[in-house]
């Protein structure tokens, strides 16, 4: 299985690559993880909404043939370890690409909400891309511990 991960914001330091790596390695040998990062379009010169459908474009532009498309958005359904395991492993069957979109510091344009076959939502905390990058690699990680039943997820 294949999972894209496509988000707004700076390139990634090196203690957010060592984390991401980390969980990489310990996941099952036919999944792999890749994370594309998109500069951010923020501009003084362009409005919020400007800036929103330029990210919204980019995006557009990394997603090839039909995958099924996650976007995480504040208002997306919250899940649980548990919840986002079974549905990593209920996806593992499919045999389609998985790509979880996370948007720049204004979101997600509403083109690419309704383009998406989901929408989740961590918490209704917001947190910087470099976490949240980090963060999703090791709910995927513990996603396949839990349907693994390895010891990770208590």
């Amino acid at each position: 299985m294949n999972i894209k991960v496509i988000t707004i914001g700076n390139k990634s330091n090196s203690w957010e690559l060592d984390g991401i790596e980390f969980y990489k390695k310990q996941l099952p040998r036919n999944l792999k993880v890749e994370f594309v990062n998109i500069k951010s379009q923020q501009n003084s010169k362009l409005t919020r909404q400007e800036i929103i459908e330029a990210e919204s474009n980019q995006i557009i532009s990394k997603i090839k043939k039909n995958p099924y498309i996650v976007a995480w958005d504040k208002c997306g359904d919250q899940k649980s370890s548990r919840d986002f395991s079974n549905f990593l492993g209920e996806f593992t069957s499919l045999k389609k690409e998985l790509v979880f979109i996370v948007g720049g510091s204004y979101g997600l344009s509403k083109s690419i909400l309704e383009k998406s076959d989901d929408i989740f939502s961590a918490s209704l905390f917001t947190f910087p891309h470099r976490l949240f990058r980090l963060l999703l690699m090791e709910q995927i990680y513990r996603a396949y511990s839990i349907i693994n039943n390895k010891p990770y997820h208590k």
